[in-house]
């Protein structure tokens, strides 16, 4: 078992990509040059703006050092965007003329630093949303134009089908929606279709029956769609207890947590009810991304459509912001659902909750802000086509600026924060004394597929008790209730042990819990539904070890660097495989088959390389496998599934391995090549910073152990067992301190983020 933390940009920083530096690499700037062959270029890319037709001017551009033909420039932004500006925001089309991307992305976005004084509100945002949420990468980029500087940039990825077939494994097709009206915030919706309600914005509103009554409120990006959208929409106006079946609730829970916390009014929240994605997952339901963030920490002024003349608020009116405003606002559905359900009202609260630990004072916030202004500050002063003087930079960071950009006031980061955090402190919702999540349990610990398994959990202070799980990324997690009534393998009635019997998943199962009582909610671990635990599986033979993104690790018998499976023989008896599937496609179970004469021993590997190249000598299935994330499935020949992974994005010469070898839950490593798992298992690609800088004291332990690392963001640090069992889990910012007594005496380990880092012995 272990605890899974998708943070996608921290394990690119750390796992070795092709490119010599990551695109975003949150602690590095990029480099980009831009070479254009006309030097009337800036008046060619206002042209194109002002004509509105998407065109772009090609160009020669540099990334990092790898470079680019043919790439597609023009420019981009909203109010961001001026004709008279220096510097205008910028998209970047790689595979605009022919099929090239760096680091795997294929379109950048670069932001001109309009409207921020501090430079670091949109980067700042997104680097926190992805402590709790899928959410587009960040980092700066450094802007040459035909060989000379021409500024400092934000770099945000694109939330395009690319980014939603990578996070969510969804298909291209499906429905997305950019979430902004083709009408500003402070203008009259246009007078709806024949049959339609008035909008407010991208609302989710239910506003009639013929499609046509949402074209003015979405941008669709995708073939078809807008059936899917009206269906959400209408299950928000009339069943909106039905939320969970159509929207990822845990997702827009965390994403209009977020938006109240950073008093992010250009949003959902406020007055222009836009800026995010929504696009629809293979199970379903619809997924929210946060986009154009440049304006959260209170750059954007309103909570309503302002009358003319209307003064900007004070700084008080975004520290004691409502964090509830919308419960009772008809044109905000959503809101309302989150807001009227007491234990998604307490979710809410929770997260929030777990959000305000990054600012308090020494957290996250704070240094991140040091970090930040340490990395641009010497770019931003050599900038001549910046916004803003240093001065003004340096002030926002501390206190208020007029922004010449608009008139208005740019509040500064740190007392903006200090203040709301301050405020929600002190409102009797999150003075409630949540329950407490203690140790759970299951039985057997690594279930057989479709076998009944019980888990237990102790619980203190508690009215009731959930646990959410499933089998894998692409299904919805279930919510199942818990006892306490000695009547659900949960001990005597009262004794605050809960239980419950769940069947089993193919491959293991991934699951949370949640417990309330009357004033407070608390979630096990802290950060679901987006972090887990997860269950390892029993299969007889399991899918071991897999490599998507063979690099140079390892070549075939043809010396080519192919992706490759696994296999391990969990029994006492060798199996015949001769008539067994492997296959990428739950649909076509019977993709490729196993020749006749293979065997597996007891205890022993078997690689079968997934190439597409069956004409090869050796076992080489008929697909490869897409470092996109995809599923892989071992099959009987009656057609029944012994072992399935459901993985996401892979990194070049990085592993998904069981960890414990053969039964555990995946996690990614260094390549273990037809040998087992357990070195790799307790090494992993990298550590939370380094090695050396890993200290676990007093080692051995008895009462406590303290355990210190380098990140530059909170991680969960995870105490587990020689068997792979999480027996203890804690968030931190470079320190967690984890309570070992009654604990049996031995070796346990400890890992950060996910990766194995060091040791630890309990003693008696």
């Amino acid at each position: 078992m272990r605890i899974t933390a998708i943070l996608l940009f921290f394990l690119l920083a750390i796992a070795g990509p092709t490119a010599a530096q990551p695109l975003y690499n949150p602690d590095q700037i990029t480099t980009i040059e831009i070479t254009f062959s006309q030097s009337n270029w800036d008046q060619i890319l206002k042209n194109y703006y002002a004509a509105g037709d998407d065109e772009r001017l090609p160009a020669t551009v540099e990334i990092n050092g790898q470079v680019f033909d043919s790439v597609g420039v023009r420019y981009r932004g909203g109010i961001t965007y001026d004709p008279s500006n220096a510097k205008n925001p910028l998209n970047l089309k790689l595979d605009y003329a022919q099929n090239q991307d760096y680091d795997g992305f294929e379109v950048l976005k670069l932001g001109n630093g309009a409207l921020d004084p501090s430079m670091m509100r949109e980067v700042l945002t997104f680097e926190l949303a992805q402590h709790y949420m899928v959410a587009p990468k960040a980092n700066y980029a450094a802007v040459y134009v035909n060989g000379s500087y021409h500024g400092l940039y934000t770099n945000i990825e694109s939330v395009n089908s690319a980014f939603f077939e990578q996070n969510f494994l969804s298909n291209p097709d499906n429905a997305r929606f950019e979430c902004t009206p083709s009408y500003g915030f402070d203008d009259n919706p246009p007078v709806p279709p024949f049959g339609c309600t008035t909008g407010n914005g991208a609302a989710l509103e239910y506003l009639g029956p013929g499609i046509a009554c949402y074209f003015d409120h979405y941008s669709i990006q995708s073939p078809t769609g807008w059936e899917a959208l009206r269906d959400m929409a209408q299950v928000l106006k009339n069943n909106p207890g039905n939320t969970r079946q159509v929207l990822d609730l845990d997702r827009f829970i965390w994403m209009s947590a977020l938006n109240s916390l950073l008093v992010n009014l250009d949003s959902y929240l406020g007055a222009g009810v836009r800026n995010y994605v929504i696009g629809e997952a293979d199970n379903g339901r619809f997924v929210p991304i946060l986009e154009d963030v440049n304006e959260s920490f209170a750059r954007f002024p309103w909570t309503s459509v302002p009358q003319a003349g209307e003064p900007q608020p004070p700084l008080a009116y975004y520290t004691d912001f409502d964090p509830w405003l919308g419960a009772t606002d008809n044109t905000k559905p959503l809101l309302q659902a989150i807001f009227g359900n007491p234990t998604w009202r307490r979710m809410y609260t929770a997260h929030l909750r777990t959000m305000m630990k990054d600012f308090l004072p020494g957290g996250w916030f704070e240094q991140r802000v040091e970090a930040l202004k340490d990395l641009i500050q010497a770019p931003l002063e050599s900038d001549l086509n910046h916004f803003y003087s240093t001065d003004e930079f340096l002030q926002n960071l501390e206190g208020t600026v007029v922004d010449p950009y608009n008139g208005e006031d740019a509040y500064g980061l740190k007392p903006l924060m200090e203040g709301r955090v301050a405020y929600l402190q002190s409102l009797p919702e999150f003075q409630a004394q949540p329950p407490v999540i203690g140790n759970y349990a299951l039985s057997p610990e690594n279930p057989q597929s479709g076998s009944n398994f019980s888990v237990t959990v102790t619980v203190s202070g508690a009215t009731a008790v959930w646990m959410g799980y499933r089998n894998n990324v692409k299904e919805m997690f279930q919510l199942v209730q818990l006892y306490d009534d000695g009547q659900h393998g949960d001990g005597a009635a009262g004794d605050g042990l809960y239980g419950a019997s769940l069947v089993a998943g193919t491959g293991g199962n991934q699951f949370y819990f949640y417990a309330e009582s009357s004033g407070a909610g608390v979630f096990s671990p802290e950060r679901a539904e987006y972090e887990f635990y997860e269950t390892g599986s029993s299969a007889e033979v399991a899918i071991n070890e897999l490599l998507a993104a063979n690099g140079s690790t390892v070549a075939d018998q043809s010396g080519e660097y192919d992706d490759w499976v696994e296999l391990y023989n969990n029994t006492n008896a060798t199996i015949n495989l001769a008539g067994w599937y492997l296959s990428d496609d739950p649909d076509l179970l019977t993709k490729w088959q196993f020749p006749n004469g293979v065997f597996i021993a007891p205890g022993e590997y078997l690689v079968v390389w997934t190439d597409g190249d069956t004409g090869q000598s050796g076992l080489h299935a008929s697909f490869s496998l897409s470092a996109g994330g995809e599923s892989l499935l071992l099959v009987r020949p009656n057609l029944s599934i012994v072992d399935q992974v459901v993985f996401g994005a892979q990194d070049e010469d990085v592993s998904l391995s069981r960890c414990p070898n053969g039964v555990g839950s995946f996690l990614k490593t260094s390549p273990s090549f037809d040998a087992e798992n357990t070195q790799a298992c307790f090494t992993g690609t990298a550590d939370a910073g380094d090695a050396s800088d890993l200290r676990i004291f007093p080692n051995p332990a008895t009462g406590q152990v303290a355990v210190e690392f380098s990140a530059g963001r909170p991680a969960p640090v995870v105490l587990m067992a020689a068997l792979g069992q999480v027996v203890r889990q804690e968030t931190g910012f470079q320190r967690v301190v984890f309570d070992v007594s009654g604990l049996p005496a031995g070796l346990y380990f400890v890992m950060v983020e996910g990766q194995g880092v060091g040791k630890v012995m309990v003693a008696e």
